[in-house]
Parts: structure tokens; C-alpha cells; sequence
């Protein structure tokens, strides 16, 4: 029965008590017929989607914010960050781990082997925080408006990213320890990249790390953040629908402190005052703008939790012997589509950002028309002096045969 650890494709007898005798035995001509066509093919489909939808996706995005103006806000200045953070994961980490998906054992060396997990942990790091900073910007954005205004400024913004990829750079430092180049194989060498099971204690301390740094603790951080927010919201808009029936609303909030940058603020002094049809009209558009703003942060952070939660405590269950550490059975299968769901999350942003957000749709049809212009006319200039030279170079040979 062919058989694999859950990190990489291996084949070695694991017992209970971590004692791995078995990759000794390591038959290279055996482990050519590891690998099925009915299994390689779907996962081979969704690496080549998760790449090129990932690559073309996220260079929109970065595209997008960098080259328009009106697209340079603060939450969309981190949204290029955590597209920068994806491009990291689509550019290194996928090609490798498809390559790998042919060979049985891993052919790249030691230093390849700690750099793609690394540099895959150093992005989803830098996701979750970029997520995490961003709900609390939303937070203070909301709920403390005033104090928003002088804190949470588009230089300030800047500055957080560095901190958040420098952060990000020293928290992956841990893999490198855990992750380990070993020799298999007596007949035949051959190497595997697999965590470190020969120091237990190790591998349990760094799954656990990874589980409070990238799931527990800023669940906990947006979970609040996002459910004061809509709470907020909530209420600000029912004391608005009260307002505009003429209606004494419920609460003393002033309708400018929904907006981070107090758009909606007017020159009454009384936030009672009924507002005329333009204004209320104005007010509902803003309303639903920062609704929508809202709509998409919350879908981000709960698809980053659905695609990087389950490969995270399966990591934690396998460390600690609940799970099984060789791949048979639905093993095998489950922590295939686990490791695919975490690369997937580095695709799937750009496609909440069309479907949720007016402002990035728009952006996305004006970038990719800018884009499609200018090769036209890069195109149309290129045969203009084909042309041109074509006609210099007849002219010259008449001349010549004259």
C-alpha cells in the first residue's frame, strides 16, 4: 500500500512515538507508481486556475490602487498589500508545490526546501494581519470618527504595511527550524521536505504557534472589530430611516460619525434636524457605500478563515497523534484539498472585490481597457514603422537598380 506523510508524499512506517525507521527503505522505482492520473489531473487543474487566475488577478489589483487616484484609500492601500502578500504565495510557493506534484521525493535541495515554506508562511502572516489592521482601522474609522481623523491617515496606513511586512519576515523565522531536508532511501538516496518529527516537542510548539498567530487570535480581533461595526451601523441607519419619516431618533450619535472622513456631516447644528430630499438621498448613497465597503472586509476575512482553518488544525491534530502522519485512507484526499484550499485563498480576493465592490469593478474595467489601448497602439505603432522602414528600404533599391 502506497502511503505518505501529510506535509509531502512519503513513505515511511511512523509509529505512535515518533520513532520513523521506515523511509530507510525508500524504493525509487516504487515510488513511481505512487502518483495516479485520476488523482494528479483535478489537483494539476486547480494549482494551473489558482496560478493564473492568482498572478492576473492580483497584478490588477496592485495596478488598480497604484494608477488611480480615486482608488488610493486607506482600506484599498492595504487591499494592495494583502494582494502583494497573495502574488508572493502564486508566484513562488504554487509553481514549486505543482512541480512537486510529479516527483515522489523532493529534488530541489535543502535551501528551496525552507525557502517556499517560509516565504508561503511569510504571506499568509502578512494576510492575516494586513486582515487584522484593517478591521481595526474600520473600528476606529466608525466608532471613534474624530480620533479616526488625525490617527488613521494615509501616511500612517503606509507606515503600518512596513511594520506589518517586516513582522510578517521575522514570525515565519520559526518553519525554518521546523521544516527539515532528510535523507531516505538505502538502494537509492532520496530526500523529502517534511516537518521536523524527530523532536516532537518541536513540531507541536510550532503548529500551535501557527494556530494562535494565524486563526485563534485574530479571529478574536475581527470577530469584535467587525460585530461592533455592524452593530453601528445598525443603529445608525434606523435612527436615519427615523429621521427622514420626521421622527425623534433613538439615540444622540450625530449622523457625520459613521463616515471616516465625515462626508457627511452638514452645517446644522442639531443632527435632529430634517434633512431635504437631495441630502437624504446623498446620505443613503453614502450609507450603502460604506455598507458595501463593509460587505466585502467581512467576506475576505471569512473566506481567509475557510480556506486556512482546516489545514492549520489538521497541522495541530496530526502533531499531537490525534490524526494519523501517513496519508491512506481519506487521509490522503482530505489534506490534498486542505493544502489547495489555503493556495486557492491567493485567487479568490480579486473575485470578491468584482462581485462586491462598485468602485473595484469600475477600476477593473478602466485598468484592463488602459492596458488593452495602449498594446493597440504600442501595435499600431510597430507596423507604422514597418511601414515606414518597408518604404525606405523599396525606395533605396530602386534607387540602387537605377
Amino acid at each position: 500500500m502506497n502511503v505518505s506523510i501529510y506535509d509531502d508524499s512519503t513513505n515511511d512506517s511512523c509509529d505512535r512515538l515518533g520513532n520513523c525507521t521506515g523511509y530507510q527503505d525508500y524504493d525509487r522505482d516504487e515510488s513511481f507508481g505512487v502518483y495516479f492520473l485520476k488523482e494528479l489531473v483535478p489537483v494539476a487543474l486547480v494549482y494551473g486556475v489558482t496560478l493564473v487566475v492568482g498572478l492576473v488577478g492580483n497584478l490588477l489589483i496592485v495596478y488598480t490602487v497604484v494608477s488611480f487616484r480615486r482608488m488610493r484609500t486607506i482600506s484599498n492601500v492595504f487591499l494592495a498589500s494583502l494582494a502583494t502578500a497573495d502574488l508572493l504565495v502564486v508566484c513562488v510557493c504554487v509553481p514549486v508545490k505543482f512541480i512537486k506534484l510529479f516527483s515522489y521525493s523532493w529534488t530541489l535541495g535543502e535551501f528551496c526546501c525552507k525557502f517556499v515554506h517560509y516565504f508561503q508562511n511569510v504571506s499568509a502572516i502578512c494576510s492575516v494581519l494586513t486582515l487584522t489592521s484593517m478591521s481595526v482601522e474600520r473600528y476606529y474609522a466608525i466608532m471613534h470618527p474624530v480620533k479616526s481623523r488625525y490617527q488613521c491617515t494615509m501616511s500612517q496606513a503606509r507606515r503600518v504595511i512596513i511594520i506589518i511586512w517586516l513582522a510578517s519576515f521575522i514570525t515565519a523565522i520559526p518553519i525554518i527550524f521546523a521544516q527539515i531536508h532528510l535523507e531516505v532511501g538505502e538502494r537509492y538516496r532520496a530526500y523529502w521536505c517534511v516537518r521536523n518529527w524527530h523532536q516532537p516537542w518541536l513540531w507541536r510548539a510550532y503548529e500551535l504557534y501557527m494556530l494562535l498567530l494565524l486563526l485563534v487570535a485574530p479571529s478574536m480581533v475581527m470577530g469584535f472589530a467587525y460585530c461592533s461595526i455592524c452593530h453601528q451601523l445598525w443603529v445608525v441607519v434606523k435612527d436615519r430611516a427615523s429621521m427622514s419619516c420626521g421622527e425623534m431618533p433613538g439615540t444622540d450619535i450625530p449622523l457625520k460619525e459613521i463616515h471616516p472622513r465625515n462626508q457627511f456631516a452638514t452645517n446644522n447644528k442639531s443632527p435632529l434636524r430634517p434633512k431635504s430630499k437631495p441630502a437624504l438621498q446623498k446620505i443613503e448613497s453614502d450609507n450603502n457605500t460604506v455598507k458595501q465597503v463593509i460587505k466585502m472586509l467581512v467576506a475576505v476575512v471569512v473566506l481567509f478563515i475557510i480556506c486556512w482553518a482546516p489545514i492549520l488544525i489538521s497541522n495541530v491534530l496530526t502533531s499531537f497523534d490525534v490524526l494519523d502522519r501517513l496519508n491512506y485512507g481519506y487521509l490522503k484526499p482530505m489534506r490534498t484539498a486542505f493544502h489547495l484550499l489555503s493556495y486557492f485563498n491567493s485567487c479568490i480576493n480579486p473575485c470578491v472585490y468584482g462581485f462586491l465592490s462598485a468602485n473595484f469593478r469600475s477600476s477593473f474595467k478602466t485598468a484592463l481597457a488602459s492596458l488593452l489601448c495602449r498594446k493597440r497602439q504600442k501595435i499600431q505603432g510597430d507596423r507604422g514603422l514597418s511601414r515606414t522602414g518597408t518604404t525606405l528600404i523599396s525606395y533605396a533599391r530602386s534607387n540602387y537598380i537605377i
